[in-house]
């Protein structure tokens, strides 16, 4: 799964916009975290949330795109809306010319929708290599080319000698995508014997930038307007062959204006330092702890008890059960000593239902202050976990195990269930954690 500034970088759309996407309901996460309100997205939203930047792209308003993201919409409706925009932008001035060929490679993609496209994914050993950088907080990607310019003044002041075989480079160093003051470094190899003078004044610096065991490489070829579609296709890649990234991606302009070549002609390497990912459960207790779940079907059952909504933000459900304990005696009709702590969905504002409580065989003379939340019958996947490792279990769930099962998350509320013998006071006291599947 992919963390919500994982997502950000890979689309590059900001934070922000991912979390007003939520709020709309144009992009809700495949899962929130309720203990630290983290969105997590699958890869599987990705031709989601392109179809709405490419349509946002188009000027289209997010009231207008929301009905085009029916799953009925046919791509017949699509290419039709696409083609009447087209000819509209065509009677525009040369500021829109820009937007015009996105609509070209828009109906390009519909028109390949379905076959596989060129990229071929390279791991390398890449080395230690001397550059000479300067690193700023720009307002715009588009302002790269400057730090360029201010490097290229630099170089041409005090002589310094280039390496002739190694191309410049950007690096990127957000965790997300910004839409304004990005943090970029835009760097050139110096030969090994270069003789070089730094003002520290300036921003400009002299480092050697490090190498990487495990680099994953691909080649964009074409204007840099593309090279979105390249990082999709590199981090799709990446997650479909158990791989992270491990550091800030680089852009190695192999072929690009200063050679004199058309926009058609550029070619990018584009290269991501990345390692194999590890088990969600880091120590070596937890990684003997991490059990495949079992596979079961409960049946529909009730449960009686006090109700929690809200974000979670204060660690409040522990003080829920705190209220509870002493008045477990006034739930009638319960049908056994395990305690249940049932959860709904978040909403899109971050806040859930939670009820901690006693199974239930009547709903009959519920104690003031106390609601009951009937469970249908579901198919599930049972964890066994401990309370201190309950957090990092559900990111287990989420991150690690249902991305690589042959099951999907449902709808319907997760349940915890506390044995008859479970005892809080006991750090190793097992508890179980059930998520509805299909």
């Amino acid at each position: 799964m992919l963390k919500i500034g994982e997502l950000s970088k890979l689309a590059q759309v900001s934070v922000k916009t991912l979390r007003h996407y939520d709020k709309l309901g144009l992009l809700k996460p495949a899962w929130t975290d309720r203990f630290t309100g983290y969105r997590y997205y699958i890869l599987e939203q990705i031709p989601h949330l392109n179809r709405i930047l490419a349509l946002k792209e188009l000027g289209f308003s997010l009231e207008q795109i929301k009905p085009l993201l029916r799953e009925d919409v046919t791509l017949t409706e699509l290419r039709g809306m696409l083609k009447l925009k087209h000819a509209e932008l065509q009677h525009k001035v040369a500021t829109e010319q820009m937007r015009l060929a996105r609509i070209e490679t828009r109906l390009q993609q519909i028109e390949h929708e379905g076959k596989p496209w060129p990229y071929d994914v390279v791991l390398k050993e890449m080395p230690a290599i001397a550059v000479i950088s300067i690193r700023k907080k720009i307002p715009s990607y588009a302002e790269i080319g400057q730090l360029f310019t201010e490097l290229q003044t630099y170089l041409n002041k005090y002589g310094i000698t280039l390496c002739a075989t190694s191309p410049s480079m950007v690096l990127y160093h957000d965790t997300e995508y910004r839409d304004q003051w990005a943090d970029v470094e835009a760097a050139v190899p110096i030969a090994h014997n270069a003789k070089v003078r730094i003002n520290e004044t300036t921003a400009i610096r002299l480092q050697q930038l490090p190498g990487a065991e495990t680099m994953a490489c691909v080649i964009h070829q074409g204007h840099y307007t593309g090279l979105w579609e390249t990082y999709n296709h590199l981090f799709t890649w990446t997650q479909a062959n158990g791989y992270r990234a491990k550091g800030p991606n680089r852009e190695v302009y192999l072929q690009g204006p200063m050679t004199g070549v058309s926009p058609e002609q550029y070619i990018t390497e584009i290269q991501l330092p990345v390692e194999k990912v590890e088990a969600m459960l880091i120590t070596k207790q937890e990684k003997e702890e991490a059990m495949e779940p079992k596979i079961m079907t409960k049946p529909a059952f009730t449960v009686v008890g006090l109700k929690y909504h809200g974000k979670n933000e204060a660690n409040e459900l522990p003080q829920l059960w705190a209220e509870l304990n002493p008045r477990i005696d006034e739930i009638q009709h319960q049908t056994g000593y395990a305690a249940y702590g049932v959860c709904g969905a978040m909403d899109t504002e971050g806040n859930f239902d939670y009820v901690a409580g006693f199974a239930v065989t009547s709903t009959e003379d519920i104690p003031e202050g106390m609601v009951a939340w009937e469970v249908p019958e579901q198919r599930y996947a049972v964890f066994e976990c401990t309370l201190p490792t309950i957090h990092k279990t559900y990111e287990y769930i989420h991150q690690t195990w249902l991305p690589q099962s042959e099951y999907e998350r449902t709808n319907g509320p997760d349940f915890e269930l506390y044995g008859e013998y479970f005892d809080p006071s006991n750090p190793g006291s097992p508890m179980y954690i059930y998520i509805p599947i299909k």
